[in-house]
């Protein structure tokens, strides 16, 4: 880690920044921090890698060791339970497998939260996790709506901004599903839920392993979501702030 910036975020941030494995970490606790500290690294050249609870890639050994790690493990709030409006708004870190106990007295359900994924909602969303129902492959982007996030330039943007639309209709939301965080930051998310009575009557969703090497095909393919996606990192990320390992 670029010793100047470390000087800066422990002079801003005295509790924000910690050593996990001996790589430099911050814990943002909301978007306006995440955005500042990425912001920091841009103008310092320092390398970013963005991290959930580390389910799926925990940033540990020499790969690592030249990054500054943000992790979602304090944006672990819940923020709005819309009981008549069928939605729930939770922080990054929050545990998806938490979601439906915090729903079950408003007769609310998410049918991912019943499986075993152990990991956080941002984490979910950035790791496009998917599943099957017997019948049909269900991603978890079925349930999203919207979200919050920080881009490679600091940028801070809610989904739904006209500014923030592709002609072909797609919202910065799906460029976050899959992601593996390589297009920026998830801070918070809204997923649509479902009434409770509808839990007998749906097929119980059996997780796929996730595959961080659908997000390379991604933005390789000739398709409106693959050029989105190159277009937005090339504007937003030219050089390349954001870590792919």
């Amino acid at each position: 880690m670029i010793a100047k910036l470390e000087q800066e975020i422990r002079a801003a941030y005295p509790e924000g920044l910690t050593w996990q494995k001996t790589i430099p970490t911050f814990h943002p606790e909301n978007s306006e921090q995440a955005s500042d500290i990425i912001r920091r690294c841009g103008k310092h050249g320092q390398k970013v890698f963005i991290a959930g609870f580390g389910n799926s890639i925990d940033p540990v050994g020499d790969p690592f060791a030249a990054l500054l790690v943000i992790k979602s493990d304090r944006l672990n709030y819940l923020k709005n339970v819309a009981a008549a409006d069928f939605y729930i708004t939770v922080g990054a870190g929050y545990p998806l497998k938490e979601i439906n106990h915090v729903i079950a007295d408003k007769n609310l359900w998410l049918p991912f939260t019943d499986t075993n994924y152990p990991g956080s909602a941002g984490g979910a969303v950035a790791s496009g996790l998917a599943g099957n129902d017997g019948d049909h492959i269900v991603p978890l982007s079925r349930y999203l709506l919207s979200l919050t996030a920080v881009l490679p330039d600091g940028s801070i943007v809610h989904p739904g901004a006209n500014t923030f639309k592709s002609v072909a209709g797609y919202d910065i939301s799906r460029i976050f599903f899959n992601s593996w965080g390589m297009m920026g930051m998830v801070i918070e998310m809204t997923f649509r839920v479902l009434p409770a009575s509808k839990r007998s009557q749906t097929p119980h969703i059996a997780l796929l392993p996730s595959n961080r090497d659908n997000i390379g095909r991604q933005m390789r393919e000739s398709t409106p979501l693959g050029e989105m996606c190159r277009k937005l990192r090339d504007e937003f990320d030219p050089h390349r702030l954001l870590a792919d390992h």
